[in-house]
């Protein structure tokens, strides 16, 4: 059972620095990033719309700061949900403009972040998000 739970908590970590270091490294070269995002949208079929176009700049901040809470161990559970939706949406984004590896590379992510949901009965050493967040601090 220990062992279970500091593997849990080395995944997670390991799994929040992954998407924190992935995140810097986007915006340190986000005119490349940008770029990559315009011709993503040139070539999509499904997912045309003005919404998912202006939202698509912000991913690198958003795995920023689900990298960062991951790390921290705050709110973990919400976090995991909030990250799967965006992995599986990324992959099925993917997946529409003809990216395969990077698709498949996104649900191996998606799987990840479910694992770590169904498994949060090992999460004890991270802050609770039942708890009063004032207490927490």
């Amino acid at each position: 059972m220990k062992f279970r739970v500091y593997l849990y908590a080395v995944v997670r970590i390991l799994f929040g620095g992954f998407l924190a270091l992935h995140s810097v490294y986007n915006v340190i070269i986000y005119s490349e990033f940008l770029n990559e995002v315009d011709t993503y949208f040139i070539k999509t079929t499904v997912f045309k719309y003005d919404l998912v176009e202006a939202l698509a700049p912000l991913v690198p901040f958003e795995e920023f700061v689900l990298g960062l809470f991951l790390i921290l161990g705050y709110f973990t559970r919400k976090v995991l949900i909030c990250a799967s939706i965006l992995f599986l949406f990324l992959a099925l984004f993917l997946l529409d403009v003809n990216s395969i590896g990077l698709s498949i590379l996104h649900l191996g992510l998606f799987m990840l972040t479910l694992i770590l949901w169904k498994k949060d009965n090992y999460n004890l050493k991270s802050m609770d998000y039942s708890r009063d967040m004032y207490l927490m601090i």
